[in-house]
């Protein structure tokens, strides 16, 4: 079971996952605007290898889906519930909805979601990068492979500054776990669900930053459903927390 934590007594639960290097921490700022409306009830999880779920391994997404609804389950049983995913956790989060008979899910809301690669060659091109960075996590310090790694065009909308306080928050990672992570989870390895957004019974919802390019023109490549976060990049819940969380109660809503 994966590691969690509730963040009030009543209300309709509301799950968060955290990206990659993350954690339940991440979602901080969103949980305590949240906790001044007594109709939701927060609940952040740890997602394998990462924060208190550390020694929670997966192989694949089945296996990640697998953890995921056994502890929704234990947790939230037949109440009905919505999911918020960033980045890998919103991929998690999506696959989750798509695949896995979840009748009391209303819903999902993903930041900075990628619905996965359609093109085969693509695949091949990121499972080689993925297992590249995989290889610098285990193997490399991990301070030096963080600075890489938020170099990345995807957060090219970081301030040096910025990208400084989160290269310091993200050294409490474990370097192989991250690694091992970045392997099960790939997404050379998640199916292209486009498809399946078109035809699902459930609404899914996309939010993205302002400043994120690369997710703007997915979004609108893809034609989903997003709504646009404000002075905010890749990280739109971290940059604007209070629009975050308007945007997302008028979703739930």
């Amino acid at each position: 079971m994966l590691a969690y934590q509730w963040h009030s007594e009543s209300g309709m639960p509301v799950v968060f996952l955290h990206g990659l290097l993350g954690s339940q921490q991440d979602w901080a700022a969103i949980i305590t605007r949240l906790q001044t409306f007594p109709h939701i009830r927060p609940l952040t999880l740890d997602l394998c290898f990462h924060g208190n779920s550390r020694l929670v391994e997966c192989q694949d997404f089945p296996s990640l889906r697998a953890e995921l609804a056994t502890t929704l389950k234990q947790l939230i049983g037949d109440q009905p519930f919505w999911l918020v995913g960033y980045s890998l956790g919103g991929r998690a989060a999506l696959d989750l909805c798509v695949s896995q008979s979840m009748p009391h899910l209303c819903g999902v809301i993903l930041e900075g979601t990628n619905i996965g690669l359609e093109i085969e060659t693509d695949k091949q091109d990121r499972w080689h990068n993925d297992c590249r960075w995989a290889a610098r996590f285990e193997t490399e310090a991990l301070e030096n492979v963080l600075n890489d790694w938020y170099q990345q065009p995807v957060f090219a909308d970081l301030s040096p500054c910025k990208r400084a306080e989160v290269i310091k928050k993200r050294q409490t990672s474990h370097g192989g776990s991250i690694a091992k992570m970045l392997r099960a989870t790939s997404l050379a390895k998640q199916p292209f669900y486009a498809e399946q957004l078109q035809s699902s019974e459930r609404p899914i919802y996309f939010i993205v930053g302002e400043r994120d390019s690369k997710f703007r023109r997915l979004a609108q490549k893809y034609s989903l459903s997003y709504q646009l976060i404000d002075n905010a990049g890749h990280n739109a819940h971290l940059d604007n927390p209070a629009q975050f969380v308007e945007r997302l109660l008028c979703l739930i809503k």
